[in-house]
């Protein structure tokens, strides 16, 4: 098989599954809930809200993560940015026929990869050796992102898997950059 059709073949299956997730699956009621709280606004004051809620207790010791958490979000959106503008990928509800966008969208921009998803699997991989209670709620709450991204029109499903891609490689970094920064502190106290 050549890699025309390798690609012919794995768009078909993307339309396919968006089209499944976002028109088959609508529902009056979840397609409500989707559009209130898939607002950035609403997006950020939840998982700052989480963060300090999770971190609150215990902020002293936890502040590294917290502080490379919050600066790997910064990262992703930048280098999500960067892609989106690599690979011009229009969204979904803009191409796809019986589309339904769910959500109000400021801009159209691009759809590759989901910067949502991204932000989410960020804030997962960093929170997720350090919070280890946390667990379920966090790989919930990037499954559910992820899924919203799709249900709500704005992503087809390849964009959430490199959104979540992106935001595991970011963490990873980031994680690496945070060990080096807390053994140099752990060397001068």
């Amino acid at each position: 098989m050549d890699a025309g059709r390798i690609k012919e073949t794995l768009v078909l299956l993307d339309t396919r599954l968006f089209s499944f997730i976002n028109i088959r699956l609508h529902n009056d009621f979840v397609a409500a809930l989707a559009s209130m709280t898939a607002d950035d606004l609403f997006l950020a004051a939840l998982v700052f809200a989480g963060i300090f809620i999770f971190a609150g207790r215990i902020w002293r010791k936890k502040k590294a993560v917290i502080a490379f958490t919050l600066w790997s979000i910064i990262a992703v959106n930048i280098i999500s940015g960067f892609l989106k503008h690599l690979f011009k990928r229009p969204r979904p509800y803009l191409t796809v026929d019986g589309a339904m966008l769910l959500v109000k969208m400021h801009k159209n921009g691009y759809a590759f990869p989901s910067t949502h998803t991204a932000m989410a699997a960020v804030i997962c991989a960093m929170f997720w050796n350090e919070f280890k209670a946390a667990r379920p709620y966090l790989a919930a709450f990037v499954v559910l992102v992820g899924f919203f991204c799709v249900y709500t029109g704005g992503h087809y499903p390849s964009d959430v898997i490199a959104g979540f891609a992106l935001g595991t490689a970011v963490a990873a970094a980031a994680g690496y950059l945070k060990n080096i920064y807390l053994k140099g502190k752990k060397e001068t106290d």
